[in-house]
């Protein structure tokens, strides 16, 4: 088995993995690997968790109905426009058969599972690959092109993209919706990530396209991965047969819980807007003054870097930052459409991000040296 035939295997975040290899505790590893809010979860959950206790002598709402309409306020949709799952990868396994999709259209690079679950589904993949020049994102002229050659029944964007950051021009987010609607095919757009530029997304084009779906997460945004909490936001129908796909009870009881009190956080919200904004803006700088490292405008909250082709690849930066540094980046050779030159890291705290840019710099001068011919 290659590399590229089990990516689906390599994810992000898997500091238990690392820890295991070096033999020391999972919170000895700064985790830049995986997108994670840097504040943590928000404040007093652990007081509405403790409080939530009682109720695990209880099954889980099964129709998680708490939760959907405090999404459907903050969305301005109806409840039933909303399926909540065990984390987005859950309703991303679900989309084939909900879709009834035999051809799907997927813009590339992007989150591997979506391959991985059309793949294992029978479906037929076209695949649309960006460039980095316009920020790993295809073009209109891209998607037009693959709609009259191929007729796919779905197309897959992502926005923010993933690993990229990038968004979708908004010409061209109008041209999706339109041509897609009028081609009557379905439009996936991934927004796990859109919380961190919400005046970009979708959603004020649910009510006009019966076939858009827009995937969700609380588990970025909101620092809470590990209690696994997506959802989908769709017309009526369609979210309807996404919940008749999906198995009973899949959100358990503190998750419910987590997601409501996540929702009520304002003033964390604006403090995480804020705060990666910032530190987006000085890690992008910062490493672009490195030894002719190219950084995408993301607009999320990790960037992705193009290291210049006279240094080592990103898996030998990987792993010297990791043994030496207790750093993990996301080397990101893995992402169809990317190259082993590409390396993927979170927007973390200030005083860790100067952790890592000094790590990076040590590496540099390290390797400089040992490529200077001997005097």
């Amino acid at each position: 088995m290659t590399r590229k035939d089990s990516v689906h295997r390599i994810h992000g975040g898997n500091v238990y993995e690392m820890a295991r290899r070096l033999g020391c505790s999972p919170e000895d590893i700064l985790d830049f690997s995986a997108s994670i809010n840097p504040l943590g979860p928000p404040p007093g959950l652990l007081e509405a968790l403790t409080a939530a206790y009682g109720r695990l002598q209880h099954y889980p709402d099964i129709h998680t109905s708490a939760l959907r309409e405090g999404l459907a306020r903050r969305h301005g949709v109806g409840p039933d426009e909303i399926v909540v799952g065990n984390g987005s990868t859950e309703l991303i396994y679900v989309l084939p058969r909900v879709l009834e999709a035999g051809r799907v259209l997927v813009a590339l690079p992007t989150f591997t599972e979506y391959v991985r679950a059309f793949s294992v589904a029978g479906v037929v993949l076209d695949r649309c690959y960006g460039t980095w020049e316009n920020g790993l994102q295809p073009t209109a002229r891209q998607i037009r092109e693959h709609l009259d050659r191929h007729r796919p029944d779905a197309v897959l964007v992502t926005h923010p993209g993933s690993p990229s950051g990038t968004l979708l021009s908004e010409s061209l987010r109008a041209y999706l919706v339109a041509e897609t609607r009028q081609r009557g095919i379905a439009l996936v757009v991934d927004e796990v990530f859109i919380d961190f530029c919400e005046e970009a997304s979708f959603l004020p084009h649910l009510a006009e396209h019966p076939r858009l779906v827009l995937i969700r997460s609380m588990t970025k945004f909101y620092g809470i991965p590990g209690l696994r909490l997506g959802y989908l936001l769709a017309s009526r129908e369609i979210a309807a047969a996404a919940a008749r796909h999906l198995p009973p009870w899949s959100v358990n009881t503190l998750a419910q819980e987590a997601g409501g009190h996540c929702l009520h956080q304002e003033d964390y919200r604006l403090e995480t807007l804020r705060l990666v904004g910032e530190e987006r803006s000085r890690l992008k700088k910062a490493l672009e003054e490195m030894e002719g490292f190219c950084v995408l405008p993301g607009r999320a909250n990790y960037l992705l870097v193009r290291m210049p082709e006279h240094l080592p690849n990103a898996l030998t930066l990987q792993e010297a930052l990791l043994l030496r540094d207790r750093l993990l980046i996301r080397e990101c050779a893995s992402f169809d459409g990317l190259t082993p030159r590409d390396f993927r890291i979170a927007v973390r705290l200030p005083a860790q991000n100067d952790r890592l840019l000094a790590a990076l710099a040590r590496w540099l001068q390290e390797v400089n040296r040992k490529s200077r011919p001997p005097a």
